[in-house]
């Protein structure tokens, strides 16, 4: 019986940019098992002792293909060759792993999403399982980057996006955060799932601190 330990065999279906530094690969795996909104997978190549996590895209409801947003480091060890794979081509997956970061219907029915760079990859999927789940429900997703060019797929995700684009620090102050969410950081029912660079993450959970949103209702995953 396979395990999310297991390493199995997966076919690459596409392999195609998604902006400047990113690629979208989408994997049909042998063995597919369930996942949960803002879980990962362990990736490498055939016969390879070097992997690296990447966060699930697609939502819990769309089982298969898997969506994977892939940061093209150029000194990288692994995104480089994954970035080279072809339909058709064989890598090996792991998973899916993590439960720090997984959004499911108990956590509420108001939801803040706050995404710095590649860490919007497992924010998509909690927005996308969200919105089925809690249809009537109330959410803001806020991406801050640099261009437009550098937000996964913009082009199909920006009337979804509240954006601010700046490559200077503070991304997002406390006033941005007031203007954006409005009532949402009063509503008992919200949670607020961060993802980004760590200098990111702690500005944006010590803001939400300071404006009095519930520590315990904050997660937050680093993309390093």
């Amino acid at each position: 019986m396979t395990t999310i330990s297991d390493w199995r065999s997966a076919r690459v279906v596409s392999n195609e940019p998604a902006c400047e530094d990113m690629i979208s690969l989408l994997l049909e795996p042998e063995e597919l098992l369930p996942h949960r909104a803002g879980q990962h997978y362990e990736l490498r190549l055939p016969g390879d002792g070097l992997s690296r996590k990447y966060s699930i895209v697609s939502p819990p409801e769309r089982d298969s293909p898997l969506e994977f947003g892939v940061q093209l480091l150029p000194t990288g060890l692994v995104s480089p060759r994954l970035a080279a794979t072809r339909p058709g081509d064989r890598v090996e997956i792991r998973g899916p792993l993590g439960e720090a970061f997984v959004w499911t219907p108990a956590s509420g029915r108001s939801l803040i999403l706050l995404g710095g760079g590649a860490g919007i990859t497992p924010l998509l999927s909690i927005y996308e399982h969200f919105r089925r789940s809690v249809p009537r429900g109330r959410e803001i997703f806020i991406m801050s980057a640099k261009t437009p060019q550098r937000i996964y797929r913009y082009e199909r995700y920006r009337d979804r996006l509240t954006t601010r684009f700046t490559s200077s620090d503070p991304r997002l102050d406390k006033d941005d955060l007031v203007a954006i969410t409005g009532d949402l950081l009063h509503d008992s029912e919200a949670s607020a799932w961060i993802c980004g660079p760590p200098g990111f993450i702690d500005l944006m959970v010590d803001n939400l601190i300071e404006l009095d949103f519930p520590e315990m209702r904050i997660r937050s995953e680093a993309f390093v």
